[in-house]
């Protein structure tokens, strides 16, 4: 009995460390890129989704510069996303609401980092909170802030 338990622990434990070590899925970049308007907002946002976590994970094996590479990316879907749902007028609230799950998952990425290693989190999460408030902005039609 005792047997059977340690094999099926191992299988869980193996299978575990199997799909984490997969990352994320590879054709979802390129399906996002490919896609148009609302689906491509969402597909986006799923990418860019999938980027965070593996950046987390990076972070957490101590690879930054690999992690900081996906926060670059998360900025770039996450900035193809509220284009998208922008300009199809589609999925813009879930966009939003998606882009602000993004931006705070991310600022709490940063806060576990090294103090150095925080700069460039904190910017991107800058960056989101830009995008996400540009987004809101054509969602009411507000004019953004600019010099008279």
């Amino acid at each position: 009995m005792l047997a059977t338990f340690r094999f099926a622990a191992t299988v869980v434990v193996l299978a575990g460390l199997a799909l984490a070590a997969t990352g994320p899925d590879p054709g979802l970049k390129t399906r996002a890129d490919a896609a148009k308007g609302g689906e491509k907002a969402k597909l986006c946002l799923e990418y860019a989704h999938q980027q965070l976590l593996q950046a987390d994970t990076l972070f957490n094996h101590g690879e930054v510069d690999k992690g900081m590479a996906d926060i670059s990316e998360v900025v770039e879907y996450s900035r193809k996303a509220a284009d998208a749902a922008a300009s199809s007028g589609k999925h813009q609230k879930q966009t939003e609401i998606e882009l602000r799950k993004l931006s705070k998952r991310m600022h709490d990425i940063g806060e576990t980092l090294a103090f150095e290693d925080r700069a460039p989190v904190r910017k991107a999460v800058e960056e989101i909170e830009q995008i996400r408030s540009d987004l809101l902005g054509k969602m009411f039609g507000l004019k953004p802030e600019g010099k008279s």
